[in-house]
């Protein structure tokens, strides 16, 4: 998903608005909930998804009157989002194992037999990465964010994001053609 077609005015959502709070943040929730949702299970798996999303949103919410609006509000909760997949990876020490992540693909009439590979090939591929580069290959061909966004979501630099994005592909491919290596041999 773009940042540009997540955006929305906080002053439109908030400031000139009648509704509850209760209200305010159901319309927050709606908005963003399936990019919240999708961004921390692709970087930290389905264990403890709904807790992970849950904390996403009650900080977002608590620090919302910081939000300096120097940036998207889209950017700002990946970015929140981000962080907690982050530390929950850092906090069970470990990383998902291959069946923790299954991502979702339209199914364009392709046999079913061949998308369900197909998934599970790019879940193992996914979960070789290290963290840096999962969370890197996940925004960038995952959610299509440019270089420009994905280094204001991670604080980093644009040339960082280049090299970790340039890395984890380079890890894809060997991990990719070993694989293939291995069906070979079988």
């Amino acid at each position: 998903m773009k940042l540009n077609s997540a955006v929305v005015s906080l002053t439109n959502l908030f400031t000139r608005s009648e509704k509850s709070e209760s209200e305010q943040f159901s319309d927050l929730y709606n908005k963003y909930q399936k990019l919240v949702r999708s961004v921390i299970f692709q970087i930290a798996g389905p264990s403890h998804l709904s807790d992970l999303v849950q904390e996403t949103f009650i900080r977002v919410w608590g620090k919302l009157p910081e939000f300096r609006k120097e940036s998207e509000i889209s950017s700002w909760i990946y970015r929140i989002a981000v962080n907690i997949a982050l530390d929950h990876l850092r906090s069970e020490k470990r990383h998902p194992t291959s069946s923790d992540s299954v991502l979702e693909f339209k199914n364009d009439g392709r046999d079913l037999e061949q998308e369900l590979a197909n998934r599970e090939l790019v879940s193992e591929s996914l979960m070789a990465l290290s963290t840096e580069h999962r969370t890197v290959i996940v925004l960038s061909l995952i959610h299509e964010l440019s270089l420009a966004e994905i280094a204001q979501v991670l604080e980093l630099s644009e040339g960082t994001v280049k090299s970790r994005l340039h890395y984890a592909k380079e890890h894809l491919r060997q991990f990719v053609s070993e694989l293939s290596e291995k069906k070979r041999t079988l």
